[in-house]
């Protein structure tokens, strides 16, 4: 799409609705895709109530502790309920495809209290187990359009969680 970031690197930033089946449990599905830049700057993530499973196959994305402390984010995530916001900064090409959860949604495929999952990143494997996470991302990961990505997660209510 022809939308930029800070007005200087064009982004391609698309959302997408869940199935009949899955719309009282999903909101939406996005995809992201920036080229990489030399000017990569913070960006502010603010709270939005949601919770996120995000896969990034793109270059590694840096969210920030405090103002110079970071950690790398994992490739396939859960991004809990924000409820302050924070920064991320990428390391080069962006290219994330992530569900976002009604929070009350996302408790339907976990047994672990939701609370536990806010303000942090925690990583499939750790949610799911390691085989039914990396069956997940391997369905994702060759998505390489909205188109693909939609059809693959319409097939998969994460029947694996």
């Amino acid at each position: 799409m022809g939308d930029t970031l800070n007005n200087t690197v064009p982004m391609n930033y698309k959302t997408f609705q869940p199935c009949s089946d899955l719309k009282s449990l999903v909101k939406c599905y996005w995809m992201l895709e920036v080229p990489a830049s030399d000017y990569s700057e913070r960006q502010r993530i603010v709270p939005d109530g949601c919770i996120e499973m995000a896969f990034i196959l793109g270059d590694d994305i840096k969210r920030f502790t405090s103002r110079d402390a970071f950690i790398l984010q994992p490739r396939a995530m859960v991004l809990g309920q924000t409820l302050e916001a924070f920064y991320i900064q990428p390391t080069g090409y962006v290219n994330t495809f992530a569900i976002r959860f009604y929070p009350y949604g996302f408790a339907n495929f976990v047994t672990a209290p939701i609370h536990d999952l806010a303000n942090k990143e925690t990583p499939l494997a750790q949610l799911f187990g390691e085989i039914p996470s990396r069956e997940l991302e391997q369905q994702i990961i060759p998505a390489t359009d909205t188109a693909a990505a939609d059809r693959r997660c319409r097939t998969i209510p994460l029947e694996q969680a």
